[in-house]
């Protein structure tokens, strides 16, 4: 009896040991709203949220919003086999560390915008084989280290838009092989490097748009040869014409609007004229005949192109000499203050 006892302790000790470890503890009394067979129930955790504390039945989603939960530790959220959707947003979380979800084969969707997150850890979304999408948007991120999205063989959309990240690595990503589209528009980055998606080519949507963008280099997309669709206004750029477009084979809208050319030349597409239908140029302190020739060219490659603001009447800009010329010139030869009006936002006609 003794013995059996002993073991039996021992046993427990060993099953809550191992609890420990597998749960840092995330929530303290939080509500969590779980949405099954046309139902909304409400309980309240401490600890982490496993799959045998929640109603039996068909979750459709969880939800767990408008608290304050200071990050999402190791097991955060685990052990649920139903398929669902899991929404944490609005909680003033900090930081996802490693492993916080965790054994979730059927999660599809997971929904982290609006809370305070400035850092994603390594290995913090791993192993998760049904998510289509991650969402972080809206969130101070700075920081997400490498091999962040491991094992997701499932992810095509992620959000990451509206943060504070000052760098893009491909490295954040190991066996995502049907990520679709990558979203990072409205943060600080501000380059792309050689062969920045190489190990990324089943993208067809890439936004840059609203970064702080000063230099890509010549081979920046290499590789993206399913490339639909490449925004990249909003930025500082001042040359497009060393960027090599012909890795884009499949090039169909490009979006280069707002950012600080006075040059661009027809040459800079003829790459990608044969797939490219739609050119988004307006709101850059262009020269007017290279707009001139953009526009010709656009016309006899059948190309919509986007080169005029509907509410300003003044679209391009005239140099201090050769205004007939489409050339390459210093900053000295325009007029400095004409060229910082394009600066604002425009509807496009």
């Amino acid at each position: 009896m003794d013995v059996t006892y002993s073991i039996l302790c021992a046993l427990l000790f060993f099953s809550v040991t191992v609890y420990a470890q597998n749960c840092v503890p995330t929530f303290q009394n939080n509500e969590v709203e779980i949405e099954l067979n046309n139902r909304k129930l409400t309980k309240t955790v401490t600890g982490c949220l496993v799959g045998n504390q929640l109603p039996r039945g068909n979750i459709d989603t969880i939800n767990i919003k408008g608290q304050v939960i200071p990050s999402l530790n190791s097991g955060a959220i685990s052990n649920i086999q139903q398929k669902f959707q899991l929404n944490i947003i609005h909680n003033k979380i900090d930081v996802i560390r490693e492993n916080s979800f965790r054994n979730l084969p059927r999660l599809v969707d997971l929904y982290l915008d609006h809370n305070h997150i400035t850092s994603v850890e390594s290995y913090a979304f791993e192993n998760l084989p049904s998510v289509e999408t991650i969402y972080l948007r809206n969130n101070n991120i700075e920081v997400i280290k490498k091999d962040t999205f491991v094992n997701l063989p499932k992810l095509v959309l992620i959000y990451i838009n509206n943060n504070n990240l000052k760098k893009f690595d491909q490295n954040w990503f190991v066996s995502t092989p049907v990520l679709d589209r990558l979203v990072l528009h409205d943060n600080q980055i501000t380059s792309i490097k050689r062969a920045a998606f190489q190990d990324l080519r089943s993208l067809t949507v890439v936004s840059f748009d609203n970064n702080n963008l000063r230099y890509i280099h010549p081979e920046a997309f290499y590789g993206l040869n399913r490339l639909d669709e490449l925004t990249l206004g909003g930025n500082e750029l001042t040359s497009f014409e060393e960027v090599n477009l012909s890795h884009l084979s499949a090039l169909y809208r490009l979006g280069i609007e707002h950012n600080r050319f006075t040059y661009l030349s027809p040459r800079s597409f003829n790459a990608v004229r044969g797939t490219m239908k739609e050119l988004f140029i307006q709101g850059n302190p262009l020269q007017c005949a290279c707009v001139d020739e953009l526009v010709m060219w656009a016309s006899n490659n059948d190309i919509k192109l986007f080169w005029k603001c509907e509410e300003k009447e003044i679209y391009c800009v005239f140099p201090l000499s050769s205004e007939n010329d489409c050339v390459k010139r210093p900053t000295n030869q325009f007029n400095s203050s004409l060229i910082e009006s394009f600066s604002s936002d425009c509807t496009i006609e």
